[in-house]
């Protein structure tokens, strides 16, 4: 629900200059690409497509993933990042995902090709992952590879993933985000990304032609977490600082959702979120037992030392709330969590 609020929040706004943006920013009153108010774009569906993922496989199955996203593209739908869906469609051609995302990046070069498009979406990995956060060094840039090659859309995922499941595991929002900034200091991008958090907005603008990079859109989150302000405000924050302002509005709205769980974000943005109802209905699926209404991304939270098995959440029969298990997809069958990617 965070992930989905901040990108519709800030969609109407996306590549304005921060003094474009309204203020007062009228919140969920403005169309977006023809779809009224509320609507959601590519970063809330992919997403639901991880999450579905997530829950039917058990874990990162990268090749069902990758099936829901071509099929996703197949829909048509509005909007969507150029780079993405040009991974896709080669993807959907035959060529392996990871195949299409170099070529592409290779075509296009590194200064054009470290877009946010795999940061957008992933939250929802970390949060399945929240007890076994080791598994994220590898599984977390295995995602981005997916339809983004260059390493600091890597390190972008991988810091996202990590804050998030630190926050699942109830840990605070400082401690979260300093050791997910230790996390990446030693890939490409890390130390760019720990300068960043405090930059952007302020000695870094965003709202520029390289709007749509990778570490832009992480250290908008980042940097929204750290402040410790409640969601509206530092969502509402986020957008007025321009550029990509729906994609970095799904990551500061994942991580910020994150650690205010479920009752800390704004019923009456909740109320005027278009799919709102699927969006419920799909995530207490994976809410674990006795942490209530105190949710992020997946309703994942649990006690420490507890395992996550998305299996025991939405897998046969009902979910842990007594709701029949509903299947959105052909591939929604779930699985054994292969063991290299538990490792």
């Amino acid at each position: 629900m965070g992930l989905a609020l901040g990108d519709a929040l800030g969609a109407p706004f996306e590549s304005r200059r921060a003094k474009d943006v309204p203020d007062p920013i009228p919140a969920f009153e403005l169309p977006w690409m023809g779809q009224p108010p509320g609507s959601t774009s590519d970063a809330t569906a992919m997403a639901r497509n991880l999450v579905r993922s997530l829950v039917a496989r058990d874990g990162l199955d990268v090749d069902d993933l990758i099936a829901r996203h071509i099929d996703w593209l197949a829909s048509g739908p509005p909007g969507g990042g150029n780079f993405t869906r040009r991974v896709l469609r080669r993807a959907a051609n035959g060529a392996s995902p990871p195949d299409a995302a170099r070529a592409v990046w290779e075509e296009r070069g590194p200064e054009a090709s470290a877009g946010n498009g795999s940061v957008a979406y992933c939250g929802p990995l970390g949060a399945a992952y929240a007890n076994r956060p080791l598994a994220l060094h590898a599984l977390a840039p295995r995602l981005s590879s997916l339809t983004h090659f260059d390493q600091r859309c890597r390190t972008s995922v991988l810091a996202v993933t990590l804050t998030t499941a630190a926050l699942i595991r109830g840990e605070g929002g400082d401690g979260a985000l300093s050791a997910a900034l230790e996390g990446v200091q030693e890939v490409e991008g890390g130390e760019e990304l720990e300068y960043l958090v405090e930059a952007v907005g302020g000695a870094r603008p965003i709202d520029g032609p390289d709007q749509g990079f990778c570490l832009f859109a992480a250290a908008a989150g980042l940097q929204a977490l750290g402040r410790g302000a409640g969601f509206a405000e530092e969502l509402l924050r986020v957008v007025s600082l321009g550029g990509d302002t729906g994609t970095n509005a799904a990551v500061a709205g994942t991580l910020v959702g994150a650690a205010v769980g479920r009752r800390g974000l704004p019923e009456e943005w909740s109320g005027a979120l278009l799919d709102r109802f699927d969006l419920e209905e799909e995530a207490p699926g994976a809410r674990a037992p006795g942490h209530g209404n105190r949710t992020g991304l997946l309703d994942s939270r649990q006690a420490p030392g507890e395992g996550i098995h998305l299996s025991n959440t939405l897998g046969k029969g009902n979910d842990h709330a007594g709701r029949p298990r509903v299947d959105h997809h052909p591939r929604d069958r779930p699985s054994t969590l292969r063991g290299e990617e538990a490792a």
